[in-house]
């Protein structure tokens, strides 16, 4: 007789009822041909008994395996395994120990993507310098005013239904209206394509648009994640030269006269990492030369309304009058990171084919919190949010800063950005980076170790992003001051 109590396993403390757990180990020992076929099976009392449950706890699991085929029931005879399974050469009892789970690896092969590192938890409930906003400052009463308006209305329960792909029509039209009025662009509703996030308008992009072998310009450094949603199309980066105007656009003149380029990514209201803002003149000219080679211009301009010191530049797209670029935009930088909203500004066709592609991924967005984020949008919640929120962001930047240099003078160096939720700090080559962020976390204080940023390791970059938004004045004392004995103790 099989030692029934050691080859079943019963965790009462599993979500997965006991008879399903019963049956599926019966059906993984006949697997590894621990049960074979025409096995007799213990009556449900013997075995109820044997495992300490309810017999008809058996009786379900019998019932179940029975109906997928594993067992027949012979009346008056007993249960037995079925003879139409295939014989499965038998492990030897002795090694009785289980896999716990198939939870943790697949028994097939897949394709790893070793240039896209592991997602890890953002860690979030710690203090520290995260890059983006404060979600603390968002607008929360309206937005769940709003939303609760969107469910509850009788004329707006076909929100709750499938609706356009290309994304809410209320939406659209204030986002078109936003972009025409503050960034001097024309477009109309049927010129924005909603997306979850600004990321998702990247990847969806460069599918359509960049195919194996295309050669793409980007910024050295450039945003990580827009790089690998380039190399996943199996695209060849050009890195070049970003310094305090922007992107060197003479550079990429160069290039284009010797070969042919597909796109040029940019940043261009503050170019990420480094936070830089690309020049008038180079703007003209980029598109100059986009009209000239044909090239496609990705231009994301994630944190537009984060500007201090002036009115903002406007985007390359308010003078694109031969429809060579393709702006993305975002709320999750304006109002808050949960709030999945992003947005790509293009010519029709182009929104065409991006309507087909979503078709295939998700069928459509989150229309009911696009309606009520519309609203909030016709209500002026979203500019006075705005301006409270810059206001304050301006304040932390201001006093983050001063109190950096105040602190860490000798030990890093960064200018003052005129826009943005982050600074770009430039470490000493001898404070190693790394070292110190992992000291820093032990210290409850996130710092990115700025390895992200290292597109060329042979430039030994020692630099990093450092937010100032998230954390209120408070909370940026304690981080600096913390900051500033780590460095101390290296």
């Amino acid at each position: 007789m099989l030692p029934w109590k050691s080859i079943i396993q019963v965790k009462k403390s599993s979500s997965q009822p006991v008879y399903l757990q019963i049956a599926n180990s019966i059906i993984m020992e006949i697997k590894e041909g621990v049960i074979k076929p025409g096995m007799k099976m213990p009556g449900t009392r013997e075995l109820s008994q044997l495992l300490k449950v309810h017999r008809q706890t058996l009786v379900n699991a019998y019932t179940e395996l029975e109906a997928q085929g594993w067992i027949n029931s012979v009346p008056s005879k007993g249960t037995f395994i079925s003879e139409h399974l295939p014989e499965i050469h038998p492990r030897r009892l002795a090694v009785i120990e289980k896999i716990s789970s198939n939870n943790e690896s697949t028994g097939y092969s897949f394709l790893i993507n070793s240039f896209i590192k592991t997602p890890v938890k953002p860690l979030r409930n710690l203090l520290g310098f995260h890059d983006g906003p404060d979600g603390r400052l968002a607008p929360k009463k309206q937005l769940a005013r709003a939303y609760r308006s969107a469910i509850t209305r009788k004329s707006g329960m076909h929100h709750l239904s499938y609706t356009e792909t290309i994304g809410n029509y209320e939406l659209r039209k204030v986002l078109s209206d936003e972009l025409n009025s503050s960034r001097g662009m024309q477009t109309t509703p049927d010129n924005i394509f909603i997306t979850r996030g600004s990321q998702m308008g990247i990847f969806m992009l460069s599918q359509l648009l960049i195919s194996k072998g295309d050669a793409v310009i980007v910024g050295e450094t450039n945003y990580y994640y827009t790089d690998r949603a380039f190399l996943y199309t199996g695209a060849n980066l050009i890195r070049i030269t970003v310094d305090d105007s922007g992107i060197d656009v003479e550079e990429i003149s160069r290039i284009c006269s010797k070969k042919k380029i597909r796109a040029v990514f940019v940043t261009s209201h503050h170019h990420y990492p480094t936070t830089v803002t690309l020049s008038a003149a180079r703007r003209m000219q980029l598109l100059s030369l986009a009209e000239k080679y044909g090239f496609i211009i990705l231009e994301d301009d994630y944190d537009y309304d984060f500007h201090y010191q002036s009115s903002p530049i406007l985007p390359l797209a308010s003078a694109d009058k031969h429809g060579m670029v393709a702006y993305i935009g975002t709320l999750s930088k304006t109002v808050a990171p949960a709030l999945r909203i992003g947005y790509v500004a293009a010519p029709m066709n182009l929104i065409e084919e991006l309507c087909k592609l979503r078709q295939i991924i998700d069928i459509q967005g989150d229309h009911v919190l696009e309606q009520a984020v519309a609203q909030l949008f016709s209500l002026g919640e979203i500019r006075r949010h705005m301006k409270k929120a810059l206001k304050e962001y301006r304040r932390r930047r201001d006093f983050v800063c001063g109190m950096l240099k105040e602190k860490l003078s000798g030990a890093m160096e960064f200018k003052t950005p005129e826009g943005g939720l982050a600074i770009w700090a430039k470490f000493d080559q001898k404070i190693s980076l790394p070292d110190l962020s992992e000291r820093l976390r032990k210290e409850n204080i996130i710092l990115s170790n700025g390895l992200i940023h290292n597109t060329d390791e042979t430039k030994k970059l020692n630099a990093t992003r450092m937010g100032f938004g998230w954390m209120d004045l408070r909370e940026a004392e304690k981080a600096i001051d913390i900051l500033s004995k780590g460095v101390k103790a290296m």
